[in-house]
C-alpha cells in the first residue's frame, strides 16, 4: 500500500543517529521524493512550528501533537502563501490545477467576503474552526501517511481514527537541534518546487514569502497588560530600569528570539524598555536571564488566568534550557547588558 494511502502506522522507535536523520530529510526535500503538490514542505514545517506544543508521555517515552495544533499552523502558513501571495501549490497532472487546499482556502476567502483583505485573523473563531476542519481531513488523509512512509516511521507515528501523530524523542531533539537549519533547508527545496509551477511575476522573494507564511502577532497588548498589571513586572528584565509608561514605553520581548520559536507564548514573554530591546533584538539573553525566566515562569503558570493557563499547556522548564541552547547553536549571538 502507497504510504499516502495509510491509516496507521507504527513509530519505529528505535536510537537513530544524527547522520541518519539528515539523510531521511535530505531524501524529502530532494527531487527523488515523490511530490504532487507542497504538502510535504508544510507539514514539515507546520510541525517544526509546534514542537513546543508537543505534550511528553512518561510512559511511551514519546511526544504527542494534536492534528488540531499541526493543521491550524499548516491553515495559516497556506492562507498566506495562497491567497496573500498568489502561489500555486501543485503541479499540472492533466486533471486539476488546484491542490484541495487550494480550493477549500479559496472557498472559505469568498464566502468570507475576504479578497480584500486576506487577513486570516479577522476571520470569526467559528469560521477558522470549520476551515482547520476541512483542512485536516484532506491532509490526514493524503499527507500524514506519506512523509510517514518517507521518513521509514523514524518521525513520528500515527492513527487517522486518534487525535495526534507519536513523535519519537529522537526525532524531537533532532529538530529542536536543527530547527534553523531544517527550515531553511525545507524552504529552499519549497521554493524550488514552486519555481517549477508558478510564472516569475509572483515568485518575487518567494523565500521570505516562506518565511513570512507564520505571521509575527502585531498586538502584544494582552500579554503587556498581564505582564505588567497582574503580575507587576514594571521593571525592564533586562536592565532592571522602571518602566512607567504602559504603551510604547513598555516593548514585549520574545526571550528566545521570535526568528527561532515562530510563535507567541507567555513563558516566552518579558517586558523591557525601548533601548534594551533594540539592542537584543535578534540576540539570546546571557545565562543570568535564562535563570531569572525560569524563576519567573514558576511564578506565572500557578495562577488561574485563561491566557496563562493556555499558553503554559505544553510548557517546560527543561525545554525552555534546551530553547536556549539549540539557539545559540543555530548561530544567535548573545545579549547581556549591566543591572543595576
Amino acid at each position: 500500500m502507497p504510504g499516502w494511502n495509510l491509516k496507521n502506522g507504527e513509530l519505529n522507535n528505535v536510537r537513530v543517529s544524527e547522520d541518519e536523520y539528515w539523510s531521511l530529510f535530505n531524501f524529502v526535500f530532494s527531487d527523488a521524493c515523490m511530490k504532487r503538490n507542497t504538502y510535504k514542505f508544510g507539514l514539515i514545517k507546520s510541525i517544526m512550528d509546534n514542537l513546543f506544543n508537543c505534550v511528553f508521555e512518561d510512559r511511551s517515552a514519546t511526544y504527542e501533537l494534536s492534528y488540531e495544533d499541526i493543521f491550524e499552523k499548516f491553515t495559516i502558513n497556506y492562507w498566506n502563501l495562497v491567497l496573500r501571495y498568489h502561489l500555486k501549490q501543485m503541479r499540472r497532472d492533466g486533471r486539476t490545477e488546484i491542490s484541495k487546499i487550494e480550493s477549500i482556502l479559496m472557498q472559505a476567502a469568498e464566502e468570507n467576503d475576504l479578497l480584500e483583505s486576506l487577513d486570516y485573523e479577522a476571520l470569526p473563531l467559528d469560521d477558522k474552526k470549520k476551515i482547520v476542519k476541512q483542512v485536516s481531513v484532506s491532509c490526514r488523509r493524503n499527507v500524514i501517511g506519506a512523509l510517514y512512509a518517507d521518513m521509514d516511521g523514524k518521525l513520528y507515528g500515527f492513527d487517522l481514527k486518534s487525535d495526534s501523530i507519536v513523535l519519537s524523542p529522537y526525532a524531537y531533539d533532532f529538530m529542536l537541534k536543527y530547527k534553523s537549519e531544517l527550515e531553511k533547508l525545507n524552504y529552499y527545496a519549497w521554493a524550488k518546487f514552486m519555481e517549477k509551477i508558478n510564472s516569475d511575476d509572483v515568485l518575487v522573494r518567494v523565500l521570505d514569502k516562506l518565511e513570512l507564511a507564520t505571521p509575527k502577532r502585531d498586538n502584544l497588548s494582552i500579554y503587556r497588560e498581564i505582564l505588567y498589571k497582574e503580575f507587576e513586572e514594571c521593571n525592564c528584565f533586562y536592565c532592571g530600569k522602571k518602566l512607567e509608561h504602559i504603551g510604547r514605553g513598555i516593548h514585549v520581548d520574545h526571550f528566545i528570539p521570535w526568528s527561532y520559536v515562530k510563535d507567541d507564548k507567555l513563558w516566552n514573554f518579558v517586558l523591557s524598555c525601548p533601548r534594551c530591546n533594540e539592542k537584543k533584538n535578534n540576540k539570546i539573553p546571557t545565562e543570568i536571564y535564562l535563570d531569572m525566566i525560569l524563576k519567573r515562569n514558576e511564578i506565572i503558570r500557578n495562577n488561574m488566568d485563561v491566557v496563562v493557563e493556555m499558553d503554559f499547556r505544553n510548557y517546560d522548564s527543561e525545554q525552555l534550557k534546551r530553547l536556549w541552547k539549540y539557539a545559540q547553536l543555530s548561530g544567535l549571538k548573545q545579549f547581556s547588558t549591566v543591572r543595576p
